[in-house]
């Protein structure tokens, strides 16, 4: 079942939020994200968390709307985000869309998007929807379809070591069975050749950012061409 997962980070024009909603998903407020929920006239299905920053307000109408309340600690050796994708592996929700895990501090933003590409949760499908982008974490074994438009920037980044045995088709620099170093630049500021491009790889996680809107006008990276790239043995 989708679930729509709304943190504390800035909620500013969340990309395509609605088309979410019509498959009427469930929704899962970590502490803060609940305040956003309500002003988005969203009464969440779960709120969990330490309940350190979530108003007087919004806790008091979860409550009144008979809002399932896990309460947290605030000293934990895990975040709230990390507590409900801890809950969505148990209760099987999958695919899992954030919101508001961005923006606001660099640590927690930077912290959201690395727990959510762990290892751990390979199994889920997870999207961290921004107000002009979109990231995918991408594990080994599935391929990934990018549907958008031709002159959309894609980007990759090598997320927890090496990402190995990538394969792009649809792209303006494809790519056969290529390695991308943790660290590395060289999968930013890819391009779309069309509405449809598709990513694969062997080994490791990647981080995919897909911004919204024709970007041609962006400065492009230096990706090799299929016939410069090494091929994995």
């Amino acid at each position: 079942m989708t679930t729509l997962i709304f943190l504390g980070g800035e909620l500013a024009g969340p990309a395509n939020l609605g088309e979410y909603l019509v498959s009427n998903p469930r929704i899962v407020a970590v502490d803060g994200g609940a305040d956003h929920c309500r002003r988005l006239g969203l009464i969440p299905d779960l709120l969990l968390g330490d309940l350190d920053s979530v108003s007087a307000e919004t806790l008091h109408y979860c409550r009144q709307m008979e809002v399932e309340i896990e309460t947290h600690p605030p000293r934990k050796n895990a975040t709230d985000l990390q507590l409900a994708l801890d809950r969505a592996l148990v209760r099987g929700d999958d695919p899992l869309v954030l919101f508001a895990a961005l923006g606001g501090r660099w640590d927690m933003s930077l912290a959201n998007v690395l727990t959510a590409a762990s290892p751990a949760y390979r199994s889920l499908s997870i999207t961290i929807a921004g107000e002009d982008c979109r990231l995918h974490i991408l594990h080994p074994g599935r391929p990934f379809v990018v549907k958008g438009g031709a002159g959309q920037v894609v980007s990759l980044l090598a997320l927890h070591g090496d990402a190995a045995g990538i394969t792009l088709d649809g792209f303006e620099y494809p790519l056969v069975e290529a390695t991308l170093a943790a660290g590395s630049s060289q999968g930013v500021s890819n391009v779309m050749a069309g509405a449809r491009g598709t990513v694969s790889l062997r080994h490791g996680v990647l981080l995919l950012v897909h911004m919204h809107g024709d970007m041609r006008g962006l400065p492009k990276n230096s990706l090799p061409s299929p016939e410069e790239t090494p091929k994995m043995m």
